[in-house]
This record gives C-alpha cells, sequence and structure tokens, in this order.
C-alpha cells in the first residue's frame, strides 16, 4: 500500500472515531415517536372540507423524527390511507398536501410557508416554538416530560379545517 492510500485510510479512521455518530446519523428519540403517534392520531379528529381517499402528510426539512413520520406511511384513518413524502417548501405545498409537518425551518420559511397556505385547506403542524402563535394549525411543545399542543383556532377557521371538540378539549387554545 503506498503512502498516499495509507493517509487517506488513517485520515478517514481518525475522523470516524473524531466525529459523532449522530452527525452521521440522526438518532431518534422517544420523543419524536410520540410526536409522529400524536400527528397520526390527530388526522382521526379533523375534517377537510374535501373528503379524499388518501391524505398526503408532506415533511418540509430535515431532522430525527423524519423517519418516524415515513412509519405512518400506508396507514389508514377513518377509511383514508396516509402518504408521506418530502417536500421542497418551495413546491407547490396547497396543492400536493393535506397535512404538512415542518421541522428545523427557520422564522423566515416558516412565515412563507404559513403565508402561502393561508386559507387552504391544509394542515400546518410543527414542533417548532410557538408555531400555532405564529398562525400555524398546531404547535407541539413540551412541558416538563410531556408533550402538549396548542391550536390556533382562527388559523383553522381560515383553511376551513373542522377540528372536534374532544381534540379541541386537550389543546392549548390560541386565537
Amino acid at each position: 500500500m503506498n503512502i498516499i492510500n495509507r493517509f487517506t485510510l488513517r485520515t478517514i479512521l481518525g475522523l470516524s472515531l473524531i466525529l459523532p455518530m449522530s452527525s452521521i446519523h440522526a438518532e431518534v428519540t422517544k420523543e419524536d415517536k410520540v410526536k409522529a403517534a400524536i400527528v397520526f392520531k390527530m388526522t382521526k379528529f379533523i375534517t377537510w372540507p374535501q373528503k379524499k381517499q388518501t391524505l398526503t402528510l408532506c415533511i418540509i426539512g430535515d431532522g430525527s423524527i423524519n423517519s418516524e413520520l415515513k412509519k405512518i406511511n400506508r396507514k389508514f384513518s377513518l377509511g383514508r390511507r396516509i402518504s408521506v413524502t418530502h417536500k421542497a417548501h418551495t413546491a407547490p405545498l396547497e396543492k400536493l398536501c393535506e397535512l404538512i409537518y415542518i421541522h428545523n425551518a427557520d422564522n423566515k420559511t416558516t412565515q412563507a410557508i404559513l403565508n402561502k397556505l393561508k386559507n387552504t385547506p391544509v394542515l400546518t403542524i410543527s414542533d417548532i416554538e410557538q408555531f400555532a402563535e405564529q398562525g400555524g394549525v398546531i404547535g407541539l411543545y413540551r412541558t416538563g416530560s410531556r408533550i402538549r399542543f396548542a391550536i390556533n383556532r382562527g388559523s383553522a377557521k381560515n383553511s376551513k379545517l373542522s377540528i372536534s371538540s374532544q381534540l379541541l378539549d386537550l389543546a392549548k387554545i390560541v386565537e
């Protein structure tokens, strides 16, 4: 083995020991599993203006929760099949998605998405801090060891989404 190949091999091995594995593969947490389960369960308590056979959940952004959300793919919610896909925030989301989960997006991108989807029948969900207060329909947040959610009733109404009173009773309501 020549000197250059040895050096390259040693460099790669050295970097693999120095760089944490979490930077290579995002670690799925229990919190991610809970959030994904909440997203799935919520589809059973929300009515869209048009009854479609398939609900498309579009994921925007990258993070460890993505793999958990993708596990919802092909599951059924009240007779509707859920299809999960990853989309860029610049895609025509209002035409492609019934639900959108926004993860790890900056404030400017989040606001651009919410402005684009204003008054469209798309359920926006995120774990971004103060998401419902910023105009998203459902914001997931942590209180101690629990995941809670806030619902922006004004955003839901503008999106023509009907949210069950059972779900509203469990939520922090934002106007």
